[in-house]
């Protein structure tokens, strides 16, 4: 499956407002290696915009310049990584960008680690969430982070 490429698409339905006007262009990428293919072949000078949920995000009626990624229900990989010898208590998962926060909640509970359950009350994606530090109920997104995998505009990645 590869992703779509939409043009002057209207962004009103990826907006909890839904209001707001459209994007120049939209994509929504089947996968992390579909996103990779993409950016690599996008203009470097294209303005490149993130959304997910849309739950914390008010959109301009004039709409969005350039090119618009959503993430939600898209990089929505949610998974085990294994434990480095170096920290045998952590618990670790790896989770993409578009999962929402409370699908990570549940997953953490599923797996013992009641301190992820915060994350239920967070209304938007992982992505999201680390961009500002979201936090519900005592808890906060960056606590909880050990590192993070950043695709860069060309399609490299780079952990953090």
């Amino acid at each position: 499956m590869r992703g779509v490429l939409l043009t002057d698409y209207p962004l009103v339905r990826h907006s909890s407002w839904r209001v707001g006007g459209c994007a120049d262009r939209c994509y929504k990428p089947a996968d992390l290696a579909d996103l990779q293919h993409f950016l690599t072949h996008l203009d470097p000078q294209e303005p490149l915009t993130w959304l997910g949920l849309g739950s914390n995000v008010l959109i301009r009626d004039g709409g969005v310049a350039g090119t618009v990624v959503i993430t939600a229900n898209r990089l929505n990989h949610i998974g085990p990584v294994e434990e480095e010898a170096t920290h045998p208590a952590l618990f670790r998962v790896r989770v993409e960008a578009g999962v929402t926060c409370a699908r990570l909640a549940k997953y953490c509970v599923q797996q013992g680690f009641e301190r992820g359950v915060f994350f239920g009350g967070i209304p938007g994606t992982v992505g999201g969430a680390l961009a500002m530090n979201a936090g519900a109920f005592g808890g906060e997104t960056w606590e909880q982070v050990v590192a993070v995998e950043l695709m860069q505009k060309d399609g490299t990645f780079h952990r953090v």
